[in-house]
């Protein structure tokens, strides 16, 4: 039965999921509304979405319902993420000592980027307004554009046609065009900039971190405010960036 302050019908979907990963030649509607005390129509209701987002499938010949391996994909992509916070944090701590600046962790997800560490500079310091969890597009991050210079153009314009291009500031890149040329300096220079693309008043300098398959699976950044983001100030951090983000890349198995 679910408890007072949940959502009935996420319960009763998580019944069914729990009771399907358990039963390793799948089960039929008649035994899963058994087991979990639902009506049948609730039980084919909740099955039919579940198959439809593709976690369950059905054996025509049997009418047997089994768990697909879309689970299996998702935990290992939050273990992933995990892991490569926790591989991450004291090599970032080093960093931002060393520079003095905030430093960002990111992963990709879809069509946007999303915050998943943060180490900020001293007290007293002037605090970025990132956060843990914080989302934003690809195309107009620094970090964004260290991982898509690492993508082949096709996956990039798939990226750009499935994003929702808007100028979040007069320096925002809105051309695909420009987006591949940029890109290409990215490539050649090993690290991305984020010239006031996401937020005004803020520089960043990125690179993306690869992992044992050699896919990208996330960025380092370095951020501070405009009035101390001087070109000869970037040059100067890209080498302990670098060193910074081979050191987490090397502990998550690339050997490029």
């Amino acid at each position: 039965m679910a408890e007072k302050g949940t959502v009935q019908s996420l319960d009763r979907a998580f019944d069914i999921m729990e009771q399907l990963c358990g039963a390793r030649d799948g089960l039929p509607i008649h035994e899963l509304t058994e087991r979990t005390g639902l009506h049948k129509s609730t039980v084919h209701r909740m099955l039919s979405s579940m198959a439809a987002r593709g976690y369950v499938r059905k054996d025509e010949e049997s009418g047997r319902y089994r768990m697909t391996t879309k689970l299996y994909a998702l935990s290992g992509q939050v273990v992933e993420n995990l892991d490569l916070v926790q591989i991450a944090r004291a090599p970032m701590e080093a960093l931002s000592r060393q520079v003095h600046e905030t430093v960002h962790l990111v992963v990709p997800e879809g069509t946007d980027i999303v915050y998943v560490h943060k180490v900020d500079v001293e007290q007293g310091a002037i605090r970025m307004f990132s956060r843990i969890g914080m989302r934003r597009p690809m195309y107009c991050t620094g970090v964004g554009k260290a991982m898509m210079a690492c993508m082949s153009d096709e996956e990039v314009d798939r990226i750009w046609d499935s994003s929702d291009i808007q100028a979040y500031t007069p320096h925002t890149i809105v051309t695909r065009e420009r987006l591949h040329d940029v890109l290409e300096a990215v490539r050649r220079r090993d690290c991305a900039f984020d010239n006031e693309e996401n937020e005004l008043g803020v520089r960043c300098i990125a690179a993306a971190i690869r992992d044992y398959t050699g896919k990208v699976c996330g960025a380092l950044s370095i951020s501070a405010p405009l009035m101390r983001m001087s070109d000869s100030y970037l040059a100067q951090l890209q080498p302990a960036l670098l060193a910074t983000r081979d050191r987490i890349a090397r502990d998550m198995g690339w050997n490029g």
